[in-house]
């Protein structure tokens, strides 16, 4: 007993309570970095015990509060689409083959508007900045199908391997298409910045229901759920199923997971998705429905609920020892200079700090009850009007005396 004791007033011997005093939780943070810029990620704990927008955080060294800020690592893509006419088009030996003028200076990403449907098809992608070289640059071949009869998908999108900068491209397609069926093109240079995700603590239930799997959790309406992963076996191939998403019994959206590796008429065709991404969904009993028809269900080794990476940004300022409060509902979200010049640095700028483990404030007291008078002491309130009442009745019967 005397330990847990002395564990606990550790927590906040360097802390006034005065200042803390309003706080449930707490949790020390090591840091890594004293001389630079700090994070660390935020867990299921804090959601647990935060506000809703996690305006309550507070950072301390000893009495001096740290500023801090606050980022989501939801990822992003920025892209320059261009549409972008088409030349020349036409066959040569056979094949489609076209000449598209560029217009932006970076490119990567290719889109090809197919009118037709149900086809497999080679895409040779060739760069120049004069629309009659003659020698023009190889930037790859690429696979571009549709499996709309087999309810695999489709995919007519060329990412290039490195970014390009030429005036013109020229694409010949060897395959079923036809001149016709290429009916526009898109250019665009996508600058990706991948999310980052936190996996949380439960564990789905997995059960076969009736062509349908079935997969249930509980959890915290605290904590968001931004994606659901699936860890399907890699003897699984070439499958396509739709997935529905239950929030508390009510429907909340529909996706599917794919896993496609198929080599037809010697040619390669590659995709993968097997993930469910969903935006903060919070709910306190998760039910998702695979269906699988008429086909087994699928090998899945395990389920992840995942939620994104949250940050929180600071300078520790030498300090080497913190403490995070939160739990304080009434607490105005903080206003800081440094939350308005903060841009989200390199991974590399930064040192990431660590949360210890989550534990309840030894200085907590609670705010005083600032409700009325009359709401904190309704008994009084009561015995009022009764005497109230009473003394009006005792009149109104004087008055009928004869």
């Amino acid at each position: 007993m005397l330990g847990a004791a002395l564990l606990l007033a550790g927590f906040t011997s360097d802390v006034p309570a005065g200042l803390v005093a309003y706080f449930q939780r707490v949790r020390n943070v090591t840091v890594s970095g004293p001389d630079k810029q700090n994070y660390a990620v935020l867990d299921e704990a804090i959601f647990e015990h935060a506000r809703a927008d996690l305006g309550d955080l507070r950072l301390f060294a000893g009495e001096k509060e740290i500023p801090y800020s606050l980022a989501v690592r939801s990822g992003s893509t920025r892209a320059e689409h261009s549409s972008v006419p088409i030349l020349n088009k036409g066959l040569v030996r056979g094949n489609t083959q076209f000449v598209v003028d560029v217009g932006i200076p970076e490119y990567d990403n290719i889109r090809l508007d197919v009118r037709k449907r149900d086809y497999l098809a080679q895409v040779k992608v060739e760069g120049e900045n004069e629309v009659d070289a003659k020698a023009w640059s190889d930037l790859g071949s690429f696979t571009i199908f549709d499996f709309s009869k087999e309810k695999l998908g489709n995919n007519s999108t060329i990412r290039l391997t490195t970014t390009a900068r030429f005036r013109y491209l020229r694409l010949t397609i060897t395959g079923p298409l036809v001149p016709n069926d290429i009916s526009g093109t898109t250019v665009a240079n996508l600058q990706e910045d991948k999310a980052r995700y936190v996996r949380l603590s439960e564990v789905p239930s997995v059960s076969a229901g009736s062509k349908k799997t079935i997969l249930t959790w509980n959890a915290s309406d605290k904590v968001p759920l931004d994606r659901v992963h699936f860890d399907v076996d890699p003897s699984e191939l070439n499958f396509r199923r739709n997935v529905s998403v239950f929030c508390e019994n009510r429907l909340i959206m529909t996706d599917d997971l794919n896993r496609i590796r198929l080599v037809r008429k010697e040619r390669k065709v590659e995709s993968e998705n097997l993930n469910v991404e969903l935006a903060g969904l919070r709910c306190k009993d998760y039910r998702l429905e695979i269906e699988n028809g008429d086909d087994p269900q699928l090998r899945i080794n395990r389920v992840f609920p995942e939620m994104l990476e949250h940050r929180i940004y600071f300078n520790p300022a030498g300090a080497k020892d913190l403490k995070l409060y939160y739990g304080d509902e009434k607490r105005t979200a903080p206003v800081y200079d440094y939350a308005k010049l903060f841009e989200v640095p390199a991974d590399s700028e930064v040192a990431q700090a660590q949360l210890q483990p989550d534990s309840a404030n030894a200085s907590f007291t609670g705010r005083p009850d600032d409700r009325p008078f009359t709401e904190r002491h309704p008994a009084i309130l009561w015995a009022a009007m009764i005497v109230a009442i009473g003394a009006l009745g005792a009149w109104a019967m004087k008055g009928f005396k004869p």
